[in-house]
């Protein structure tokens, strides 16, 4: 579980309780079925109306990303392994790693290296990687987009709500009795639609799209690390290329 995620969200959620209670007069005032309706029924269904139906199922478990420590291993750990498999190979052959890729639990290292133990050529593998990169690269916009546009469309949503309880207000300022409800209305949209938009969608795309940069960084470091092998550059060159990429990030 990534605790930052899953406290930000706990404690954002929680200091707008505490507001309420301490402001004294209960969490009654402020739920209103109509600004229910506006703001999450439409958010809901603007994103269905912009997005593919494959897409929308995935929201749910692109969520369990964000609230997950990402599986990635550290990138100091990445080059190590990367440069001790050079070595292997150096010393003894390919096919002395065979066996330990094999063992390998990242999809994308496994995919590089077997590649290696196949005997696959430099100008071959790295084109293939870093398509296969490219597609996952698009895989994560997508996600990252969907909650992107549930902030926005909640935002729209709550200036829409926030309209239609002051025109349904003015048009009864002659009925005391009606402007209240109206004036619910205007303002409780606008609070679900900051409240959406901010405390869940906005901590959401952030995270997601934090993890996708991680994500990418290491599967760079895996391309190039394994078309250097490939290469049959010398080990102290692969690891002070690999090790250049990582002052990069750390800058």
């Amino acid at each position: 579980m990534d605790k930052s995620t899953v406290g930000g969200l706990g404690a954002g959620w929680a200091l707008i309780a505490l507001a309420i209670v301490l402001g004294g007069v209960g969490f009654g005032p402020y739920i209103d079925i109509p600004s229910v309706v506006i703001v999450f029924g439409g958010t809901i269904a603007v994103t269905a109306g912009q997005f593919e139906g494959k897409d929308l199922k995935r929201i749910v478990p692109a969520m369990k990303v964000a609230m997950n420590e990402v599986k990635v291993e550290p990138l100091p750990e990445l080059v190590e392994k990367i440069v001790f498999y050079a070595t292997e190979i150096k010393k003894h052959g390919v096919m002395q790693i065979e066996q330990k890729v094999l063992q390998e639990t990242n999809p994308f290292f496994k995919e590089a290296f077997q590649l290696l133990v196949d005997g696959t050529k430099p100008d071959v593998l790295q084109p293939l990687m870093e398509l296969k990169l490219e597609h996952m690269e698009k895989r994560h916009s997508v996600m990252i987009g969907i909650f992107g546009n549930i902030g926005g469309t909640a935002g729209a949503m709550g200036m829409i709500g926030t309209l239609v309880g002051l025109v349904a207000m003015l048009a009864n300022l002659s009925d005391p009795a009606s402007v209240g409800p109206a004036m619910a209305v205007a303002l409780l949209t606008t609070m679900y639609g900051a409240l959406l938009g901010t405390l869940f969608a906005g901590i959401m795309e952030s995270k997601l799209s934090q993890k996708h940069n991680v994500e990418v960084t290491a599967c760079e470091v895996i391309i190039h690390g394994a078309a250097m092998i490939a290469a049959e550059e010398s080990i102290g060159n692969i690891k002070m290329q690999l090790n250049a990429i990582l002052t990069e990030v750390v800058e």
